[in-house]
């Protein structure tokens, strides 16, 4: 049944966006009567380079908004932007006090497109604009598109913009907006389940259609009437009543899709009732709108495919007219252009020639001395490692034993002297004791026991949760399984790629939330890492990437690896390595 409350929004939204093309009474409105919408917009465009010619900016924005519109009937909806960022351009480079009236058509455009952000985004700072240009007219508009995305939402601050377009309607004594915003309230309270408040105001928005006798007023509340009465009050035989009024009085006015909603309401209300001769026949009558309706889509299809194509042969003729006529102005310059570009082209060629064997020189000389650096880099690492092992081996193995020897030999000695104890031997088993536990960390730093005994995966998961605070969140994801080993040289140069990267992180990107991707992939290990921190150039950083960046880059391409880099400034980082697998 909510299908009936969101047809009512959508038909006040569509009513209200049609309603302020009603203004000035030219060829245009002739053109748009006729539905010649071809003939409109070559009329608009005639009319809006005139315009800029004369320097009439303000009539130029004014008819730059009707033919943005018409664009936007044509479903030409870049061509519309187009003429309404142009429009915008010369409104503020001239001042014209129009310029609430074109963002808020570029508001509406992005939200036909879908893009709530932008559509928001435009809807503000028109409502800022038209404050300062007095423009009530766009306010109005614009209050009501930001109850309507805001109501989409599902967003408090809904109410907060109904209220504001309502007392605007009543400022300006608008029956048409003050009828669509009786209905709005309804609608909104009827989404909060509020049925006393929102039958207040469909009552009083069937009072002020029946007094003005607006008849797309009348139609809508009478649908709001049906849903009120079938949903509130279970009343399907008012309810029912209500449709086949509209039925009677608006058929000759509503649409195939309207017909379909109003037949889809009644069927539900004769079933609820029983009558299901009654529900059949209706079932019936929404078969054939549906299959109405699909045709009626395919026609348009067709049509639209057959304006467009009219659209761009109008601008094709257009633009093959204005080129001949350049032609013709500028045939008689050509062949001394000609003469002189070709001596220019000679001059420009000799030069980029020969600095382009320059460039060349300079680049293998940079290769080479890029080559060079990585080898020297990749050797002081690869001893870096070596040494690191060895040192952890010899700390290990031999001083923490001979350490832990020693304190065991003291403590046998202690446990014979009971009485006379001397402080010497105590301090000297505490200072064995002391020294053994900063050998034992001291290896632990070099080669992480969690990578020796259990593998890579375990590694990088202790990693994440040792540099996990109050600060910044560490998670790993992975698809395989956490006890697979891999070669240990392979293991031992990924985890201090995977180090480097966590310090970086915690060095500089002021993230609050850090993640680690690693899988499997065609005897490929794909490795990404993520943060949500402050970013940063990456055009400025590949020239002066510190030693950090420049170690992780010579590590990887030494796995004979390929390292991505993507960074944003106030949005994050990420990191991209592929890695060929080496197993044991």
């Amino acid at each position: 049944m909510n299908r009936i409350l969101g047809y009512s929004i959508v038909f006040f939204f569509v009513a209200l966006f049609n309603s302020k093309a009603q203004n000035n009474v030219d060829s245009l409105d002739f053109y748009l009567e006729k539905k010649e919408l071809i003939k409109a917009l070559n009329y608009a465009k005639k009319k809006s380079e005139q315009f800029l010619k004369q320097k009439k900016y303000k009539e130029f924005c004014k008819i730059s908004v009707r033919k943005a519109k018409l664009y936007g009937r044509l479903n030409d909806h870049d061509k519309s932007l187009t003429t309404l960022y142009n429009a915008i351009t010369v409104a503020e480079k001239y001042n014209i006090n129009c310029k609430s009236e074109i963002i808020e058509q570029i508001g509406t455009r992005y939200s036909i497109l879908n893009d709530t952000v932008r559509s928001l985004k435009n809807y503000y700072k028109a409502k800022k604009i038209a404050f300062i240009e007095k423009d009530t007219a766009t306010l109005i508009h614009v209050y009501h598109n930001l109850f309507r995305l805001h109501t989409e939402k599902n967003l408090d601050s809904s109410y907060y913009y109904l209220q504001k377009k309502f007392k605007l309607d009543k400022l300006t004594n608008s029956v048409s907006g003050l009828s669509f915003t009786y209905n709005n309230f309804f609608a909104y309270y009827s989404l909060r389940n509020d049925f006393e408040m929102a039958k207040k105001y469909m009552d009083t928005a069937y009072t002020t259609a029946l007094k003005y006798k607006d008849k797309k007023s009348l139609n809508a509340v009478l649908s709001n009437y049906g849903y009120y009465y079938m949903v509130y009050e279970n009343n399907f035989k008012k309810g029912a009543e209500m449709y086949l009024r509209i039925l009677e009085e608006f058929k000759g006015d509503l649409t195939t899709i309207e017909l379909k909603e109003i037949y889809l309401n009644l069927v539900y209300a004769y079933e609820q009732l029983g009558d299901y001769k009654r529900a059949n026949y209706y079932n019936t009558l929404v078969l054939e709108a549906t299959q109405k309706i699909n045709n009626e889509n395919l026609s348009d299809k067709i049509r639209e495919i057959e304006t467009k194509y009219a659209i761009d042969k109008v601008e094709n003729e257009y633009k093959e007219k204005a080129k001949l006529l350049e032609d013709r102005q500028s045939r008689n310059k050509k062949i001394i252009f000609i003469f002189i570009a070709l001596f220019g082209f000679s001059l420009i060629l000799f030069y980029f020639y020969f600095q382009n064997l320059q460039l060349k020189q300079r680049n293998k000389i940079k290769e080479i001395d890029s080559e060079i650096q990585e080898n020297i880099i990749n050797a002081s690492i690869d001893g870096q490692e070596l040494e690191r092992k060895k040192l952890a081996e010899v700390l290990h193995d031999n001083i923490s034993a001979l350490l832990s020897s020693a304190g065991l030999h003291l403590s046998a000695y202690l446990v014979g002297q009971k009485d006379n104890i001397p402080e010497e031997i105590i301090k000297a088993r505490s200072l064995l004791k002391d020294a053994h536990d900063k050998v034992r960390d001291l290896s632990h730093e070099l080669i992480p026991p969690v990578l020796a005994k259990l593998g890579l995966y375990l590694a990088i998961q202790d990693l994440c949760e040792k540099n996990t605070n109050s600060i910044i969140q560490f998670t790993l994801h992975h698809n395989g399984s956490n006890l697979k080993r891999y070669h240990d040289d392979f293991e031992l140069k990924v985890f201090y790629i995977v180090t480097e990267l966590f310090n970086n992180i915690l060095k500089h990107s002021d993230a609050t939330n850090g993640e680690i991707f690693v899988e499997e992939k065609n005897n490929q290990m794909l490795i990404k890492i993520m943060d949500n921190g402050k970013g940063f150039d990456t055009s400025k950083s590949f020239q002066n990437d510190g030693f950090g960046l420049t170690q992780i880059k010579a590590r990887v391409k030494n796995l004979k690896g390929k390292i991505y880099i993507q960074s944003e400034l106030n949005v994050g980082t990420t990191i991209k390595i592929n890695l060929p697998i080496v197993n044991r």
